[in-house]
């Protein structure tokens, strides 16, 4: 049975810049944060258990930028409705300088000029749409922005991975996969690091 899903209340600023203040949808206890740095957008949900089960919180179609700061003590936590979690700001310009690509995020060492392409929420990942299908991407393989890279399942829902998000190079090249197929992967993981055409 595939997970419920939520939308998040979001309170807009557009000076300076134009973020987004991301607020929750219910009453539960969020079982992940992002990274300071990392994208969020409508195709990478957060997940708020309520009264026991898990949902999917997405933003709003035309909500999406980078986390510039966590508002909730690190998660799980519990949190109201209507409680500001993160807030997110849509230019790179102000994205923290250090992104999480620590070895806790699944890529060790890494080559700061490369882009990393993050986890949309846990589950198994997977390269390919079917088993005996190839790979929607490997090394090397040109992407553009609404690329699919591969799959992220949760509980029987299939999340599409994909190349873009605001501030990003409109073209890169695949540098380095960074998790096997059908590999265990959390929130916010880097799955792909891309290089920048």
């Amino acid at each position: 049975m595939p997970m419920r899903r939520l939308l998040a209340r979001v309170d807009i600023a557009d000076k300076p810049q134009r973020t987004f203040t991301i607020r929750s949808p219910a009453v539960g206890l969020l079982e992940r944060l992002p990274s300071l740095g990392s994208y969020l957008g409508p195709d990478r949900p957060l997940v708020l258990r309520v009264l026991g089960e898990r949902r999917l919180v997405g933003l709003p179609a035309s909500v999406e930028g980078w986390v510039t700061e966590r508002l909730v003590a690190e998660a799980p936590v519990p949190v109201e409705y209507g409680q500001p979690l993160l807030r997110l700001s849509a230019t790179l310009a102000s994205k923290p300088a250090v992104c999480d690509a620590s070895p806790s995020a699944g890529a060790p060492d890494i080559d700061r000029s490369l882009v990393p392409v993050i986890a949309p929420s846990e589950g198994v990942f997977y390269r390919r749409p079917r088993p005996d299908a190839p790979p929607y991407v490997d090394l090397g393989s040109e992407v553009a922005p609404g690329t699919v890279l591969g799959l992220v399942e949760v509980m029987k829902c299939f999340s599409q991975v994909t190349y873009g998000g605001p501030g990003l190079p409109h073209r890169g090249k695949v540098a380095r996969i960074l998790v096997d197929e059908a590999a265990e992967v959390s929130f916010g993981q880097v799955l792909f690091l891309m290089q920048p055409d």
